[in-house]
């Protein structure tokens, strides 16, 4: 059931799109497309928002991307840190294509290992959904 506080916020441009709205106590996010740098800031500004928006520090995203570079990993500490997440938030992120998933489960490590925010990656949404719920 949808439980939302004001309307979805949708981003469309060429190569990518998300959906973020608020469902079950917890910020949701759909993913397409190819990211780059600007987009995914903007991405994270967005989910942030959103948190603020419903008083919600649980994130679920789901995505089926492509074209990740490995320094789109690194550069997620610096994303992060600007959107103004923390490690107060618990982001649990599938991602159905396995190559993306690689170059994510690495920006995993590198904003677990700064101490960023609490995240993992994960190729299936009910282990996801279960993390979150603990």
């Amino acid at each position: 059931m949808w439980t939302s506080i004001g309307d979805p916020i949708q981003f469309n441009c060429m190569s990518f799109e998300y959906t973020i709205w608020y469902e079950d106590a917890l910020i949701r996010v759909k993913v397409t497309g190819s990211p780059d740098y600007l987009s995914l800031d903007k991405l994270w500004h967005d989910i942030v928002a959103a948190c603020q928006k419903n008083n919600c520090l649980k994130v679920l995203g789901e995505s089926n991307t492509e074209d990740w570079k490995e320094e789109d990993a690194y550069d997620h500490a610096a994303i992060f840190e600007a959107a103004g997440m923390s490690n107060r938030y618990r982001v649990g992120w599938v991602e159905a294509n396995a190559l993306a998933r690689e170059t994510i489960r690495l920006a995993e490590a590198v904003v677990t290992n700064r101490d960023v925010v609490t995240g993992r990656v994960f190729s299936r949404l009910a282990d996801a959904e279960r993390w979150l719920a603990e």
